[in-house]
């Protein structure tokens, strides 16, 4: 019976490595919209989709959210939404106290997740009224330079999943699939016509950059930290 029942096991395992392979077995994560910083205490609410090779979104999953400051975790609540023609996943999570937090989303597709760069999490001197983003004005803190907020976008977005930037310091799944972007910069009309529509340029030895569905506003920020003092090359 035990031969039976191991023999069973193996045979589903394999089955499933099978089957998650022909899925593709990686898929890249964008999260829309990431705040410049925020306040302990509030619940963030964030917003991403998870598209198999950066094209079919995949429905069905349940991802988990987390953040991290030194030793310290905690876990947000995360639900699948469909609205206005749009689908994909919703999460809220509350960082407890101030500090540099790192959010992370495992996207429950076999390893594929977005790592964000680490959030400044401030105190809040007196109640939050209005949107965080306006409380944090009025309470001194600063919005980030436009390139800075790219660089910040470049993991959120999923730009970390193919390519390289030694700046963001983050390695995706296939970091190596596309071309390292540290040292290369475009003309920022071309660019971000391509990053709004990557379709404008044949693929090379076979590869296409999938369209991300990126927001003008998201596009701009990507633009200054990929072209950030340097000169334009050859594309």
């Amino acid at each position: 019976m035990k031969r039976i029942s191991l023999g069973i096991l193996t045979t589903a395992l394999i089955a499933c490595t099978l089957a998650f392979a022909t899925m593709g077995g990686w898929a890249v994560v964008t999260v829309m919209k990431i705040p410049d910083a925020w306040v302990a205490g509030k619940p963030l609410q964030l917003t991403w989709q998870v598209r198999q090779h950066g094209v079919t979104h995949v429905d069905g999953l349940h991802p988990v959210l987390e953040a991290r400051a030194g030793e310290r975790r905690v876990t947000g609540k995360t639900w699948a939404f469909a609205e206005d023609g749009q689908k994909g996943y919703r999460g809220s999570i509350t960082f407890p106290e101030r500090g540099e937090w790192q959010v992370t989303i495992h996207s429950g597709f076999g390893r594929s997740r977005a790592v964000l760069l680490p959030w400044r999490v401030v105190d809040s001197v007196r109640a939050v009224r209005g949107t965080v983003e306006g409380h944090l004005r009025e309470i001194g803190v600063r919005s980030l330079p436009e390139s800075e907020r790219g660089r910040r976008m470049f993991a959120a977005t999923g730009c970390v999943t193919c390519h390289v930037h030694r700046d963001v310091g983050i390695a995706g799944e296939l970091s190596d699939f596309g071309p390292d972007l540290t040292e290369r910069t475009f003309p920022p009309d071309y660019l971000a016509r391509y990053l709004a529509n990557p379709s404008i340029k044949p693929p090379t030895n076979g590869k296409q950059m999938p369209s991300l569905a990126l927001r003008e506003k998201d596009i701009a920020p990507l633009v200054a930290f990929i072209n950030a003092e340097r000169r334009v090359t050859r594309r």
